[in-house]
């Protein structure tokens, strides 16, 4: 057959099909997510029963990568880093986190899966103030926590969307606290905790013009307890709870 036996048409019709069957395919792939974050935290500090409340909002990035999205039956797996930032009233708050999620997925039936998680990483947040006291200090307050995760998941697949519904909880490991004024600097380990976390994200798989759009939203719960059988330790407590939105482009 020659080619000039065969119409626009036909090749239009080629060239859609070859597309098509490339798209579905990729579907199911490990994707790359990047985008920005906001959130709402509120922080709860406890002494003796009483307790006040601090309120902030912070944006920042976000980078994903795996199949916990689009795998179906098998192995899972996601790896992501995350930082954020604000500056309130000359105090900077900053946090980020680096995480990793493994997993086993079974189908429900052709479109419903679900799936159980472990994984673990590491938190680290920072607030800092300039110019504090009669001396201008500077104060430097940095937590650092390693922990494990555990979860389960439920994902619902179509070609034109993907819905994902996870719930579980982060146990924080041999976390501490430091306490920097200026060059001097005190250190305090704090409680191992069980944090609870959930997040609904939804993978617009066409997006916009065709480029798919990852939207999420999530809560998370950390609690801090100073390591210490000191009464000051004892009656102190701090609860930090997040309520977040991340967006971003899959590739």
């Amino acid at each position: 057959m020659q080619l000039s036996s065969i119409t626009p048409k036909a090749t239009l019709a080629l060239c859609l099909a070859g597309a098509s069957q490339a798209y579905a395919d990729s579907v199911t792939d490990p994707i790359s997510t990047f985008g920005v974050i906001a959130s709402h935290n509120q922080y709860k500090l406890t002494v003796d029963d009483e307790s006040d409340k601090e309120r902030l909002n912070q944006g920042g990035l976000f980078y994903h990568f795996g199949n916990k999205l689009t795998g179906q039956e098998g192995f899972i797996y996601q790896a992501g880093i995350e930082g954020q930032y604000r500056d309130k009233d000359d105090v900077e708050y900053k946090s980020a986190r680096a995480d990793i999620d493994l997993g086993l997925r079974a189908a429900l039936s052709t479109n419903n899966y679900v799936d159980v998680i472990v994984g673990g990483g590491y938190d680290w947040g920072r607030i800092e103030q300039d110019n504090v006291g009669p001396f201008d200090s500077n104060v430097k307050l940095t937590s650092k926590s390693p922990f494990a995760k555990a979860g389960l998941g439920y994902n619902y697949l179509t070609p034109d969307y993907t819905l994902r519904l996870e719930v579980g909880a982060r146990y924080s490991i041999n976390s501490e606290a430091r306490l920097k004024v200026d060059g001097d600097s005190d250190s305090v380990d704090l409680k191992d905790k069980v944090n609870p976390y959930g997040e609904l994200t939804v993978l617009w798989n066409k997006g916009i013009n065709s480029l798919p759009i990852s939207t999420s939203l999530y809560y998370t719960q950390t609690r801090y307890e100073l390591d210490s059988n000191s009464a000051v330790a004892e009656r102190s407590k701090l609860k930090q709870e997040q309520v977040g939105l991340r967006v971003g482009l899959a590739f």
